[in-house]
C-alpha cells in the first residue's frame, strides 16, 4: 500500500508538525501524566508500590511511559526539552496512526486514492 501519494502525504504531515513544535503549548494536565507515568513505570520496574495508593493509578499510562523513557533515555533534565520531547512523540504517534488508517482504508476498498483521501481527512 505504499502509495507515493500517501507516504508524501505524511511526510509534509511530519514536516509540519516540526515545524510548529516550538508553538505547541503546554497543557495543564501534562505534568499530571508525566507523573502518573513515573508512578507506573517505577512499580513495573519494581523500584516502589506508590502506584498502589495513587489517586490517578486507574489511568492508563501505556502512551505516557514512552515519552517518559526516551526523557530517561536522553537524560533530559530541562522542562523545555522534556516538552519538546513529548509532543514530537505524541505527533508521530498521529502520523502512525494516520498511516494505519490509510492502510485499512486501502484494505477495505483496495483504491489507493481512497486511503489518500482518508490520510488527508485524518490529517
Amino acid at each position: 500500500m505504499a502509495a507515493r501519494g500517501t507516504w508524501l502525504a505524511c511526510a509534509l504531515g511530519a514536516l509540519a508538525g516540526w515545524a510548529v513544535l516550538d508553538d505547541y503549548g503546554v497543557s495543564t494536565d501534562e505534568a499530571i501524566q508525566r507523573k502518573t507515568a513515573q508512578v507506573t513505570l517505577d512499580y513495573v520496574l519494581g523500584r516502589d508500590d506508590a502506584l498502589l495508593s495513587y489517586q490517578d493509578r486507574r489511568y492508563g499510562a501505556v502512551f505516557e511511559v514512552l515519552p517518559l523513557g526516551a526523557e530517561r533515555l536522553l537524560g533530559l533534565q530541562d522542562s523545555r526539552a522534556i516538552s519538546l520531547v513529548r509532543h514530537g512523540l505524541t505527533h508521530l504517534l498521529f502520523l502512525a496512526g494516520g498511516l494505519a488508517g490509510a492502510a485499512l482504508a486501502f484494505r477495505l476498498y483496495g483504491r489507493r486514492w481512497l486511503a489518500l483521501a482518508a490520510l488527508g481527512l485524518f490529517l
